[in-house]
Parts: structure tokens; sequence; C-alpha cells
């Protein structure tokens, strides 16, 4: 991986389309958990690889890892595209007349979607929450950052990842309950 991230930097083309086909599935996957929209994140894995390739040269391992940087780039776009756009998250009943998770490459991983009831229930719970909320949830849960990785992906302290997972966790819960 490390060749691969060497080379990107160097502006080689292959190495790129290389890290796109590993990585897509995870910037799509992030962006559509933090928007609830599909063609929202389509757009938004689009520009986030663009920034990639525009970026390549400020990538530096020293720093941390390449999809630690992706995932920063990942968030950054959605919360650039929120403020922008002012979009309304998409509501469940728009997305399940689109036929419920998407159907992108990686989409959702089929461990979270045991029923379609609970992904139901879970895609609610998650859309109730404001982006700030839910992105530490996505990062964190939905990728599997450490608590480091999360507080660097999203550009806040640790703490604050703390507390804003402790609160969403509660708000989950509390909706889920319901």
């Amino acid at each position: 991986m490390a060749d691969l991230e060497q080379r990107l930097k160097a502006g080689d083309v292959a190495a790129f389309e290389s890290l796109f086909q590993q990585h897509q599935g995870l910037v799509y996957r992030t962006a559509y958990l933090i928007t609830g929209d599909r063609e929202e994140a389509r757009d938004i894995m689009q520009e986030v690889f663009v920034s990639v390739w525009q970026a390549r040269h400020t990538f530096d391992p020293a720093k941390g890892r390449f999809t630690t940087w992706l995932h920063r780039i990942t968030v950054n776009r959605c919360s650039r595209r929120r403020r922008k756009k002012r979009i309304a998250f998409q509501s469940l009943e728009k997305e399940e007349s689109k036929g419920g998770c998407p159907d992108d490459p990686q989409a959702l991983p089929e461990e979270i979607m045991i029923t379609r009831e609970e992904y139901a229930g879970l895609m609610r719970a998650l859309n109730s929450l404001d982006t700030k909320h839910r992105c530490v949830l996505v990062l964190r849960f939905f990728n599997e950052l450490s608590y480091e990785e999360v507080a660097e992906a999203a550009g806040i302290s640790l703490g604050t990842v703390k507390s804003r997972i402790h609160y969403a966790l509660k708000t989950l819960r509390r909706q889920l309950a319901t």
C-alpha cells in the first residue's frame, strides 16, 4: 500500500486508479451514511477522488494513514456540500421507495442489514442525528476508526469525539427503543 501512496504522490495515474478501486466503496458508504442520499453520496465520492488527485502531494504518511486522510477529505466534502446547499436529509420513506439501502460497490455491510425493519429503524434513527453527531458515529462504528482517527478525520479534539459519540449513542438508543 505504501508503494501505491508514494506512486500517487509522484503523479502515477495507475496508482491513483488502483487506490480508487480499493477505496471507492469506503468513501461512498461514508458519504451515504453522513448525507442519507445516494446521489449526493455518488457526487461526493467523485469530488473526493478529484480532491485526492489534486492534493496528492499534501498526503504525508508520517502524519497518518491514507484512509484517515481519505476520511478527512470525505467528511470535509460532506460538510461543505451541506453548508453550501443547505440540503435536507432525504426521508426514510423516499429512500424506501428507491429500494432501501444503496446498491453501489461495497455498499452497507450485510451485518447491519439483518432485516429490512431493523435497517429501516437504524436509518431512521441515524437520520434523526445532526451532521456532526452522525459523522462521528459513521467514522467510528461503520468505518471502524479509532477515537484518535475519528478526531483526526473530523478535525476535532478527542474529547469532542467522545462526547459526540456518547450523545449520539444515547439519542440512537432512545430512537430505537420507541
